[in-house]
């Protein structure tokens, strides 16, 4: 078997609409977290997230192959002590679009940036959440 790797620089969007339906096993994407890195990202507002991701999530669901599994590392941004709420918002949308949520992963973060608030812990782990196009994905415990 060879396996072989193409990196490709622009809006997953754009970029996936080049290839056919089911052509991939994998997806594994870290998006733009919401109102970070705004020269980088643009920062997206989280009132505005779920509708920005649908329209990636649109192309990631076309070009998986119903066997195939699609990862989403996410974590909810904290304003005045509190979670927002987008990343929950996002899921039950993916869900309308199809997406079956089969499981979530946690990502320890061991080289965090300590964290001195009083009210919460460090951010020292992210969301990993797995979705997938039917409950017949393949899936390597080992």
């Amino acid at each position: 078997m060879t396996t072989s790797t193409e990196v490709i620089c622009g809006d997953c969007a754009k970029a996936l609409q080049r290839f056919k339906d089911n052509t991939f096993d994998l997806i594994v994407t870290s998006p733009p977290y919401a109102d970070q890195r705004t020269k980088t990202y643009g920062g997206i507002k989280p009132s505005e997230y779920v509708r920005w991701f649908l329209a990636r999530s649109e192309q990631f669901h076309r070009v998986l192959k119903p066997t195939g599994t699609f990862v989403l590392n996410i974590k909810e941004k904290a304003e005045n002590g509190e979670r927002h709420v987008y990343v929950l918002e996002l899921i039950l949308a993916l869900r309308k679009q199809g997406w079956l949520w089969t499981e979530e992963y946690i990502w320890h973060k061991r080289n965090c940036h300590p964290g001195k608030w009083p009210n919460r812990f460090r951010d020292a782990w992210e969301r990993c959440l797995q979705f997938n196009k039917t409950g017949h994905f393949k899936m390597l415990q080992d």
